[in-house]
């Protein structure tokens, strides 16, 4: 009994001693070590755009960042684990773009509002296209994947929904509407055609895209302007 008390105490002590662990754990504590964990992040957003997440490999991502690979350890674990913080960045990052892309005057008229909110969810789509769709793949096998696809998703959808209560509160859109369910389908049909147009490549125009997704989207909560759709 005493053997094994010992040899597990042994284990916690050199676990703990671990300087990379801890490292890890607590985060750079100076702008240099700041400024080397940014190096490999913007290294490794670099291969995995060049070769996706299965081929990349952390002496890819290390020769890119012109380090060496015991330096990659003291800040990331594993290829997994920075490409989660990749995709965490630039999450954050789109979600903020989208809000700032999508905000209309309230003065426009409403079937105008509508179409450059999608205009500015597609722009934003398009930059981020190769980086989504490396986050569906992973996230078929990696759950923290699934998580933050979901979170990215569901970011651009909380202030939809904000918007649609809003507009029916103000009698312009149907207020016999469930709005979270309204805006999750109307969100999925948009993600989706984003999906299939810009991350798998179908050739899609863009007027038309833009022109569908408007009308369907104008059409299910209830906005009426006849004027909108004259040739």
């Amino acid at each position: 009994m005493a053997s094994r008390g010992g040899s597990s105490r042994g284990r916690r002590v050199t676990a703990a001693s671990d300087p990379q662990q801890q490292r890890r754990d607590s985060g750079p504590q100076t702008d240099k070590g700041q400024a080397r964990r940014e190096q490999l992040l913007e290294a490794a957003h670099t291969v995995f755009m060049r070769k996706g997440f299965l081929d990349a490999r952390v002496a890819d991502i290390v020769a890119e960042a012109n380090v060496a690979q015991g330096t990659f350890y003291s800040y990331f674990d594993s290829k997994d684990t920075i490409f989660r913080e990749v995709a965490r960045i630039t999450t954050d990052r789109m979600l903020e773009d989208v809000a700032a892309a999508t905000v209309t005057s309230p003065e426009a008229p409403m079937i105008d509002r509508i179409r450059a909110g999608l205009k500015g969810y597609i722009e934003v789509y398009r930059e981020n296209a190769r980086m989504i769709a490396l986050t569906e793949q992973v996230g078929t096998f990696t759950p923290e994947m699934r998580e933050m696809r979901l979170q990215m998703r569901e970011g651009w959808l909380a202030r939809l929904e904000r918007v649609l209560k809003r507009q029916q509160a103000e009698g312009i859109a149907d207020p016999t509407l469930d709005p979270y369910m309204t805006i999750q389908v109307l969100g999925a049909m948009a993600d989706h055609a984003c999906y299939v147009w810009l991350s798998l490549g179908k050739p899609f125009d863009e007027t038309e895209v833009l022109d569908s997704l408007t009308r369907v989207w104008a059409r299910t909560i209830g906005v009426e302007d006849s004027q909108a759709w004259q040739v």
